[in-house]
């Protein structure tokens, strides 16, 4: 074959595997269905729920009468009146809060997909401890965790913030929001996850003691009034108890 003919076969080739690849090309890509099989429920029972009001004035009345600051030097607030209610006042607690404890655990086990079974899960608890913030402006709670297995946080009264959250235009969490972390802290960003909650009376917020969490200052005239306590299991059957000595890192 002569170079001339060569060259002629290579263009007659060329073209022949172009003409093959244009037709073999849709004008249209084709349309794909995603079918969704379903998703991971995946991160901690974070429950949020209301509160009787006997209960919400009976630690109102009782937080009155303790001393002022006597829980600041265990607590990671940086306010200045943390209070430390005694154990007449845990005695009379773990009564009213009982049913709270029960709501709780039965979400979380409806939420991964098990049911309650007496002969392996538990109700029954030890109150670590318990105390009552008196929150004022410029005050706020830095990222923490707590100790022991249940924490919670119960919003007794809060001041009147709205005009200030409105004003408000940066880009972090509002001014007096509670904030729950949970996920990494690292890049891609939507590895980590927050959610900002704006306190609303008799409301309490229940949660894993391990959940990162922080309280955001407000600067408006006013006091937030919260009650927070930790708790651990006991094993199926024993009946509740207090804690003299709560043990670790309160929050």
């Amino acid at each position: 074959m002569t170079p001339e003919e060569k060259d002629a076969e290579i263009k007659r080739l060329t073209k022949q595997i172009q003409d093959n690849a244009e037709k073999n090309i849709p004008k249209e890509a084709p349309k794909r269905n995603v079918q969704k099989e379903g998703q991971l429920f995946f991160g901690p029972y974070v429950a949020l729920c209301k509160v009787h009001e006997s209960l919400v004035r009976g630690l109102l009345n009782r937080g009155e009468k303790l001393e002022s600051g006597t829980a600041n030097t265990t607590l990671a607030g940086h306010l200045a009146d943390q209070r430390r209610y005694t154990r007449e006042d845990k005695e009379w607690y773990i009564k009213e809060f009982k049913p709270y404890v029960d709501w709780y655990v039965k979400g979380a086990l409806e939420w991964s997909g098990h049911q309650m079974k007496p002969e392996l899960h538990t109700t029954s608890y030890t109150l670590m401890d318990l105390w009552i913030n008196y929150m004022k402006a410029h005050e706020y709670n830095p990222e923490h965790y707590h100790g022991g297995q249940l924490s919670w946080v119960i919003f007794c009264k809060t001041p009147e913030i709205k005009k200030e959250q409105k004003s408000f235009e940066g880009t972090s969490p509002p001014p007096g929001t509670l904030v729950f972390h949970y996920g990494e802290p690292q890049h891609p960003k939507w590895a980590d996850h927050t959610f900002n909650y704006d306190p609303v009376e008799y409301h309490m917020w229940m949660f894993p003691a391990q959940l990162r969490h922080q309280v955001i200052p407000f600067h408006s005239d006013g006091t937030r009034i919260s009650v927070s306590g930790n708790l651990y299991f006991n094993a199926p059957g024993m009946p509740d108890d207090i804690s003299d000595n709560p043990n670790g890192f309160n929050g």
